[in-house]
């Protein structure tokens, strides 16, 4: 079973210019995260929304020169809170990167296997 998350919204300073540490900006995340396919019907068999954003609010609130530190601090953060995870894929973008005359986002996408 997947449990999904998307476009999370999320500001923060991450970044490895000065002005993105100093101002910030907004982010989106995307998360998969695969548990067994067990039939749950109890909140504590399951993943819960409400922890998961809270553990995304927490990461973001630290900063980070590189959306590639932060997505794995993110998913060892969730695989140590959540014992029922098998697999993490996450995406982190940045909605607006200080590139001139760059339209879009960029962003990370990184999974984890969890044995």
């Amino acid at each position: 079973m997947q449990i999904l998350l998307k476009d999370i919204l999320l500001f923060g300073y991450h970044g490895v210019h000065p002005l993105e540490n100093k101002i910030g900006t907004q982010f989106k995340v995307n998360l998969i995260i695969e548990i067994g396919d067990d039939k749950v019907n109890e909140l504590k068999d399951t993943i819960d929304y409400a922890e998961v954003y809270t553990l995304l609010q927490q990461a973001f609130s630290k900063t980070e020169k590189l959306l590639e530190v932060l997505a794995d601090n993110i998913m060892d953060a969730l695989v140590l809170k959540f014992k029922q995870i098998l697999h993490i894929e996450i995406e982190i973008l940045k909605i607006d990167p200080p590139i001139p005359s760059f339209q879009g986002m960029v962003g990370v996408k990184k999974n984890k296997k969890v044995n």
